[in-house]
């Protein structure tokens, strides 16, 4: 392990709204001057602080955003780290942990789960990376259901991964700590 005092590389984005064609991806658009300030490439986990704390994958900005100092985050990504629109997060390199175990509840509904089912979220979230109390969207037969994680085991940000063992309750879970519970109208 290194020194508990190296520097981790953080900047400070304004944010803007996803494109149509990101949301619910778990991206975050950001350009390449933040990019190589952070040290990161495409594709690397970045964590977005705000009032909390959540996780995004970092893509290239598009080409009218380069050196505007924004990042493009979806509604649940923004909702995940407490912020809006034009309001200002700190965003610096994730560190990842692969996840022992991930509980995921319905947002809004009553599900019957099954193995199947699982195996079918698990597969959706595949290397996508969480942090309790995060809104995550799984597509299914064309409907988008959102589910809060839970749990994780361990803390931090995880990325689910083949060896995850991931539990889906049948209802939705009582109020998170310090999370209010989404309705399709925030996700707007």
């Amino acid at each position: 392990m290194s020194s508990g005092n190296q520097h981790v590389p953080e900047v400070q984005l304004k944010v803007a709204d996803a494109r149509q064609r990101d949301v619910g991806r778990g991206i975050a658009r950001i350009d390449q001057k933040t990019m190589q300030k952070l040290g990161i490439t495409a594709g690397d986990i970045i964590e977005i602080i705000g009032k909390r704390k959540t996780s995004a994958i970092a893509w290239p900005a598009y080409s009218e955003d380069q050196g505007r100092e924004i990042i493009r985050i979806d509604g649940f990504t923004r909702k995940n780290a407490g912020v809006a629109i034009n309001e200002y997060v700190i965003v610096r390199p994730a560190k990842v942990k692969d996840a022992i175990s991930v509980t995921l509840a319905p947002v809004d509904m009553r599900l019957n789960v099954d193995e199947d089912f699982i195996n079918f979220v698990k597969n959706r979230l595949m290397e996508r990376t969480f942090t309790e109390g995060d809104t995550t969207l799984v597509m299914m037969l064309g409907h988008a259901i959102p589910f809060t994680v839970v749990k994780t085991r361990p803390h931090g940000i995880v990325r689910i991964t083949h060896d995850t063992q991931v539990h889906i309750r049948s209802e939705p879970a009582p109020e998170i700590r310090g999370v209010p519970r989404t309705t399709y109208e925030d996700i707007g």
